[in-house]
């Protein structure tokens, strides 16, 4: 299936400022049908009179989640999307060649970013009924990290195959590591003060790797939700509590985790040991 149309799908929590740069390279693109803006808690909501043109957009306002969830959010997303061709965007990536997205073979195969690369990790085009298939992205995991290696590596193991994004399709605005580091986690049951961004990101990538680890993410395990439709529009979401499963299952990986940083080197090297088993029975990152 070589999709005509696609939904743009981008999870945002305070960075509105990103997505007024780069959408209109979105709205300009004739492969993209519609844009699904999904507000997972902005300190100030993202509105439709944000933004100088509403063409093509569809806006998902997120009333209670606990943090920032990026993977709930792209599920949320998905939910609304009308088009099985869905191009998960971060909001401070453009789209600078939308062809490339019409000669995308979806029936088989998932395109995707590298870390390290011209395109970035987080960025993938995928079908709607492979995402389904799969039970969509974790939405137990939190802040940052890991939570799209562990869609690709489930779409992997479905069947689907692995391939690149274009380089010359995408162009992401540079941030550092502070951005990311800013994302704030969930930890159930116990704090966890880290002093520095770089410890906070390798616990928070090391926690949802627990988590991945822990427990296979499946449909049945997402978070249920119910929603209206405002008057201007938006579509309002409003979560429900969280299971206990979740609230444990999530303790024990922040504590796996905790050891990673803290524990002595014999333990530490078995956790590093273990997670690398794990990575390479799914296929890596």
């Amino acid at each position: 299936m070589h999709a005509d149309h696609f939904s743009v799908v981008t999870p945002n929590r305070n960075r509105l400022g990103t997505l007024i740069e780069v959408l209109p390279s979105w709205q300009r693109c004739s492969q993209v049908a519609e844009i699904v803006v999904v507000d997972l808690g902005s300190r100030a909501p993202i509105r439709f009179d944000d933004f100088e043109s509403g063409s093509k957009l569809k806006l998902v306002r997120v009333l209670n989640c606990d943090c920032w969830r990026i993977g709930l959010a792209i599920n949320l997303g998905v939910d609304q999307a009308s088009f099985d061709g869905i191009c998960k965007l971060d909001s401070d990536i453009e789209l600078l060649d939308g062809a490339a997205l019409a000669t995308m073979d979806l029936d088989a195969a998932f395109y995707r970013g590298r870390a390290g690369s011209a395109v970035s990790n987080g960025q993938v085009v995928f079908s709607k009924w492979h995402w389904s298939i799969v039970g969509g992205y974790n939405e137990w995991l939190s802040g940052y990290g890991f939570d799209d290696s562990d869609f690709y590596a489930r779409l992997r193991q479905s069947g689907v195959r692995e391939c690149d994004i274009e380089p010359a399709c995408l162009r992401e605005l540079q941030h550092g590591n502070e951005s990311r580091a800013a994302t704030e986690p969930r930890i159930e049951l116990f704090n966890v003060d880290l002093p520095s961004a770089d410890l906070r990101l390798l616990h928070m990538i090391s926690r949802n790797t627990y988590l991945g680890m822990l427990r296979r993410w499946s449909a049945e395990l997402r978070h249920p939700y119910t929603a209206r439709q405002l008057a201007d529009g938006t579509l309002e979401v409003e979560l429900s509590d969280r299971s206990d499963e979740y609230r444990w299952t999530d303790a024990l990986a922040n504590m796996l985790a905790v050891v990673r940083l803290s524990g002595t080197p014999h333990n530490v090297n078995l956790l590093n040991n273990l997670v690398a088993q794990y990575l390479g029975a799914i296929g890596g990152l």
